[in-house]
C-alpha cells in the first residue's frame, strides 16, 4: 500500500479551483454525485451487512502481510519518481511510460488470478470489483491515440516491467496461491491512495475530469475503506499453514521490489542523476532466502520476536537455553541471526544456515548445576558435573561396602 500513510495528509490540502476547466468538472461531479447519493448509500449498507468478522491476532495473514512489508513499503515511498510525484511533479512522458507499464502489469496479473483465483483463493478473488484492464485500455488510447496496441512502445513491455510479468507468470506455474500476494499489494495500494493521486495528476498534467485517469477510478467500489477492511477480512478467513504464511509475506515483498524497480526505470528514463535500476536478483532474493530457512528447517515466524520463556529458577536473565532445537528456531537470538540473514546482499548457502543454526543453539546462558535438574533433567544428564558427582557416588559405595565386608 505504497501511497497509504502520506496520501491521508495530501488530501485534506484544498484543492485549486479557479480555472475554468476546473470549475466545470466541480460542476458536473457534484451534479453527479448529488443524482447517485442514495443509490451509493445502499450499495454501502449492503456491502457492511455483507462483510465477514474481521479478525485482529497478530498471527493472521492480514497482519504478517502489513508488519512483514512495512520496510518495503516504506523504499518504494522513497524512490526518487514517487516522491516527484506526491509533490505533484510529474512529466508528461513519464507519466505515458508508467501507464503503459501498469497496462501490462494488470493485463498479466489479472489474467492469472482470472485463472488460478477461483480454485486457489476464491473469497479473494472480486474481478467485477478490481478489475483494471479495461480501465488502462481507456487510458492507453487517450494517451497514445487511436490504434496504439500496435506501437512499438506500447506493444512491448520495458525490461524492469518484463522482469515482473515474468515473475507473476512463474509463480502461476510453480505456486499459485502466491498471486495473492501480488493482488495484495497491488491492489490494496491503488485503493489506498488512488483517489489522491488522481487529483494530484489531474492538477500536474492539467487534465480534465477522468480523462486519462481511468485506472484510478473503482466505480464497483461505493467504499474503498469497507472493502478494503472486507479483503483483509476474507484474507483472516484463508486457511493457509505456517509456511505457507511466510511464503506469501516473502513474496509480497519480492513484489514491492519490483514495483520499485519500475519506478527506478523511470528515474533512469528521466535522467535523474545516480539513477539506476537494481538487480533483478535484489527483488527475487527475499522469496529464496524464506525458501533456503524452510528447507533448512528454521521457521522464523511472524510474531517471532515474542520472548521466549525464561529460566523459572531466576538464574539466567536471557531465554530459556534448555529448549530443543526446533524450538529454538522460534528464538529471539535464532530471529534476529535471520532478520540479518534475510537483509543481507550476499548469498548464503544452506550449510550456512545450518551451521548458524547449531552455533545458536549450543552458546548461550545457562541456570547453573544442579538446578537445571528442577526442570530439565535430561539437559542435566550431558553435564560432566553430573557423571563427577555419580563417579564418586559409586566409589563411596563401593568403599563402604567393602568396609562392611571386611567387618
Amino acid at each position: 500500500e505504497t501511497f497509504k500513510d502520506k496520501s491521508a495528509a495530501i488530501e485534506e490540502e484544498p484543492i485549486d479551483d479557479s480555472e475554468e476547466s476546473n470549475q466545470k468538472f466541480s460542476t458536473e461531479e457534484a451534479s453527479e454525485s448529488t443524482q447517485k447519493q442514495p443509490e451509493q448509500l445502499l450499495e454501502k449498507q449492503q456491502f457492511i451487512s455483507s462483510s465477514p468478522e474481521i479478525k485482529t491476532e497478530k498471527s493472521s495473514l492480514s497482519h504478517a502481510l502489513k508488519t512483514g512489508t512495512a520496510e518495503s513499503h516504506t523504499s518504494a515511498e522513497n524512490v526518487h519518481f514517487v516522491k516527484n510525484f506526491i509533490k505533484g511533479i510529474i512529466d508528461r512522458e513519464l507519466y505515458m511510460e508508467l501507464v503503459t507499464g501498469l497496462y501490462h502489469t494488470y493485463v498479466t496479473l489479472e489474467k492469472l488470478l482470472d485463472l488460478h483465483g477461483p480454485t486457489c483463493f476464491p473469497t479473494l478473488h472480486f474481478p467485477k470489483e478490481l478489475s483494471r484492464t479495461e480501465a488502462l485500455r481507456e487510458d492507453m488510447e487517450f494517451w497514445h491515440g487511436v490504434g496504439w496496441e500496435s506501437k512499438p512502445e506500447c506493444r512491448n513491455p520495458t525490461p524492469a516491467v518484463l522482469d515482473y510479468v515474468n515473475r507473476m507468470e512463474e509463480v502461476g506455474r510453480m505456486d499459485p496461491l502466491l498471486l495473492l500476494s501480488h493482488a495484495y499489494t497491488r491492489y490494496l495500494g491503488d485503493l489506498s491512495g488512488g483517489k489522491v493521486l488522481s487529483r494530484i495528476a489531474r492538477r500536474a498534467l492539467n487534465l480534465s475530469g477522468y480523462d486519462g485517469l481511468q485506472f484510478y477510478q473503482f466505480e464497483g467500489i461505493p467504499s474503498a475503506k469497507l472493502f478494503k477492511d472486507k479483503y483483509r477480512a476474507a484474507l483472516d478467513e484463508l486457511e493457509v499453514t505456517p509456511d505457507q504464511m511466510r511464503r506469501l509475506v516473502a513474496e509480497a515483498n519480492v513484489a514491492f521490489a519490483l514495483n520499485m524497480r519500475v519506478f527506478e526505470e523511470l528515474d533512469v528514463s528521466g535522467g535523474v542523476p545516480g539513477a539506476r535500476v537494481r538487480d533483478v536478483k535484489e527483488a527475487l532474493i527475499y522469496y529464496d532466502r524464506e525458501i533456503e530457512l524452510q528447507n533448512a528447517g528454521i521457521q522464523a515466524t511472524p510474531d517471532s520476536d515474542a520472548k521466549e520463556a525464561k529460566c523459572p529458577f531466576g538464574f539466567v536473565g536471557g531465554p530459556n537455553p534448555h529448549v530443543s532445537l526446533a524450538d529454538k528456531s522460534d528464538g529471539s537470538e535464532l530471529s534476529m541471526s535471520m532478520k540479518t540473514l534475510a537483509s543481507s546482499p550476499s548469498g548464503s548457502s544452506k550449510h550456512n544456515l545450518l551451521a548458524d543454526k547449531k552455533k545458536l543453539t549450543s552458546s548461550g546462558a545457562r541456570c547453573p548445576w544442579p538446578f537445571i535438574f528442577f526442570h530439565d533433567p535430561m539437559m542435566g544428564m550431558r553435564d560432566w558435573q553430573t557423571w563427577f558427582v555419580i563417579g564418586l557416588t559409586l566409589c563411596w559405595c563401593w568403599s563402604h561396602m567393602n568396609d562392611i565386608h571386611r567387618g
